[in-house]
């Protein structure tokens, strides 16, 4: 204390100019805590362990807030579903996978998989349909595009003067092709929804190969542990059928039907058919607000190990939500639950925990940890 006072007191007589040659120490008031190789080799090797696991969606990486940091995370956060994208920070990006290779911290790519929405509001979505290349979609974008553009750039008003900028032009004739490609990919999708042929040598339409591909591609770029489908259709064409088609590619590549088992083919939002429950790795249930109920497990089709119930902390992070009672929440029957999740979970950060005297980092998350694993320490 001593100290601290001596640097405020020289820094004061410095700015005053009466002491020049006084030099501010600066103070290490909380320095990072020293782990040893032994404890993340055992860090390690609990996350391959059986056990309910942690599950966030991480966003907002800012390397100056050590709350939006990869490595200040609690440690036995498992899985890291990738809200924010790939980080474009390449210090960002080395720490992200410095936290796998030390803590065993699997990372998944998330997306909302709306493919073909029927409603413009959703549009946003479509640089995914885009980048796919899905000839359906293709064609009828581009021919749109290109008849928009001239049509917008040729109208004036009653003076002659042209009606629209160049940037409104263009605009405008991306909100159409956009919507025209929609309505030929929804076709061809509504068309096409299945795989064909057998088992063994099975054929899936160019939409379901073209837009899966993206993924993988992802997957493959970035070297991740696996995705999230975020699977929220409210009337995309990427459902029922479609759905199934879509999970059983994938589930050729990743999750535990694939050759590499440990990585990850999650769902998140709504269910898709239990025809494809063993090709997901879990289903993330978006819980926010629920209390933890039996309802919640033992859901036909599905084993309660890979179902995680999940709080929305952007909203709740005044309380934490009900992320504690989901975290400690355990089925009576049929096995244990797959874990417990937070979305936005950096807002949970310098949070004061509840029953707690002081400020604790990702106060209500730790304590969620510790409720649903015990044993766990860190």
């Amino acid at each position: 204390m001593k100290k601290a006072i001596l640097y405020i007191a020289s820094a004061l007589v410095a700015a005053t100019g009466l002491n020049s040659c006084t030099q501010p120490e600066a103070l290490d008031l909380q320095p990072a805590y020293k782990y040893t190789d032994a404890y993340y080799k055992a860090l390690r090797e609990y996350k391959e362990s059986d056990h309910s696991i942690c599950y966030v969606w991480f966003a907002n990486y800012e390397a100056a807030c050590p709350g939006s940091r990869f490595m200040g995370l609690p440690d036995s956060v498992d899985v890291i579903s990738l809200w924010g994208g790939i980080p474009k920070d390449p210090a960002m990006r080395e720490e992200m996978y410095k936290v796998r290779e030390l803590k065993g911290t699997r990372l998944v790519g998330v997306k909302i998989i709306r493919l073909a929405p029927g409603n413009k509001n959703y549009y946003n979505y479509l640089s995914w349909a885009k980048a796919a290349g899905i000839e359906s979609f293709d064609a009828a974008y581009k021919s749109t595009y290109e008849a928009k553009t001239a049509e917008y750039s040729a109208m004036t008003d009653n003076t002659g003067k042209p009606m629209y900028t160049a940037e409104q032009v263009t605009s405008l004739a991306e909100s159409d092709a956009l919507a025209a490609g929609c309505t030929a990919l929804r076709a061809d999708m509504a068309a096409n929804p299945s795989r064909t042929g057998e088992e063994g040598n099975w054929e899936y339409p160019d939409w379901c190969v073209k837009a899966a591909g993206v993924i993988l591609d992802e997957i493959n770029e970035y070297q991740l542990d696996g995705y999230d489908l975020d699977y929220e259709p409210e009337g995309d064409a990427l459902d029922g059928a479609c759905m199934t088609t879509f999970v059983q590619y994938l589930g050729q590549f990743i999750g535990p039907g694939s050759p590499n088992k440990r990585t990850l083919l999650c769902v998140d939002g709504g269910y898709p058919s239990t025809e494809v429950a063993h090709l997901v790795s879990y289903h993330v249930a978006q819980s926010y607000g629920q209390q933890p109920s039996e309802y919640m497990f033992n859901k036909s089709g599905w084993s309660n190990s890979q179902l995680i119930i999940t709080e929305n902390i952007g909203d709740n992070w005044k309380t934490g939500g009900a992320m504690e009672a989901q975290a400690a929440f355990q089925p009576a029957t049929g096995g244990r639950k797959g874990g417990f999740g937070a979305f936005h979970n950096q807002r949970d950060y310098a949070i004061e925990a509840v029953g707690g005297s002081s400020k604790i980092p990702y106060g209500h998350l730790r304590r969620a940890i510790q409720l649903q694993n015990p044993a766990v320490t860190k």
